[in-house]
């Protein structure tokens, strides 16, 4: 058996490399602008070579965690946005298509508007910005392409334990480890999903044969300050340097969905337990790193101590 990770230097590819190889696959991954041991490049935006490396390797299954997920960007750049999430990701899976590989592609939340969160799979989708609309647009013309072969998995709000350390609560640390306070939107909320869970399932259901769309994020909802102090205190900092704002203060240049998340009774119907809460993953986020650091394996992590100059 052999999959392909398109992507797999991020933070949910490194973990679906390690899940698919516990699975007794044949991996390979790409990266684009981050190299690391055992991958290979890929420019997903040079369509042609995208396509000979999914020929060349003929996998059964294509995971597609790539592509350009900061929101601001992609609201000052549509056509980046365009390309990155929809148009290559795309070519990719056309190309698996010739050979019957099933492709895997991760959406998000941003798709609705956040007037009535959390969103089932059926809840009418409603962006309210670039980023939305062209995740939105990739969901619908990819599974019109590709029909049965196709797997979408909505997300939300990614975190844990990764190599690159991007997101929010490596930030937290980062910041709060140095002192510094860290302004945080205190009426957007969502489902903090544990990257490590979202690719173990990730991989559950690409094997179990589904297809469609699956809401799969974490079990509770937390306003980005509130969740901001709850991984500052786990970790031991002061919390009160996290600072809620409005999000009309914070002129951000894409509008962000307030009363957002997804509805994952589906997920949790057929697979249930298979996302952690938030404070069961954030200890073992701190498990995760210290191991990595102590033991010297192989895992898809970077302690946070090391992007925070300690």
């Amino acid at each position: 058996m052999k999959a392909a990770v398109v992507g797999a230097s991020g933070q949910i590819g490194g973990w679906l490399v390690h899940y698919l190889r516990q699975k007794g696959f044949s991996v390979v991954g790409s990266y684009a602008n981050v190299a690391y041991s055992g991958l290979e490049y890929l420019d997903t935006a040079d369509h042609e070579a995208a396509r000979d490396w999914i020929g060349k390797h003929k996998a059964s299954l294509i995971f597609y965690p790539a592509g350009w997920t900061w929101v601001d960007g992609c609201e000052n750049d549509p056509k980046r946005a365009r390309t990155a999430n929809l148009e290559d990701p795309l070519n990719v899976a056309l190309a698996g298509l010739e050979h019957q590989a099933r492709f895997i592609y991760y959406s998000t939340d941003y798709i609705f508007d956040g007037t009535d969160g959390p969103n089932r799979e059926t809840d009418l989708a409603k962006p309210l910005s670039v980023y939305g609309q062209v995740k939105l647009d990739a969901e619908v013309q990819i599974s019109e392409a590709l029909g049965d072969q196709f797997l979408c998995l909505r997300t939300a709000w990614v975190q844990g334990p990764e190599r690159q350390g991007k997101n929010f609560t490596y930030q937290v640390w980062r910041n709060l480890s140095q002192g510094k306070t860290m302004v945080c939107p205190s009426d957007q909320a969502s489902n903090p999903t544990y990257g490590p869970d979202l690719a173990k399932v990730s991989v559950d259901l690409a094997l179990a044969g589904e297809q469609g769309i699956w809401n799969v994020a974490g079990p509770d909802l937390w306003a980005r300050d509130e969740l901001g102090r709850q991984i500052a205190s786990h970790f031991g900092f002061d919390p009160s340097l996290i600072i809620g704002k409005k999000t009309a203060e914070l002129n951000q240049p894409a509008a962000r969905p307030l009363q957002g998340g997804l509805d994952t009774t589906k997920l949790e119907a057929n697979y249930p337990k298979s996302l952690r809460p938030l404070h069961d993953w954030l200890t073992d986020f701190v498990v995760k790193c210290n191991d990595s650091r102590n033991s010297g394996t192989d895992l898809p992590i970077t302690h946070p101590d090391a992007l925070s100059g300690k």
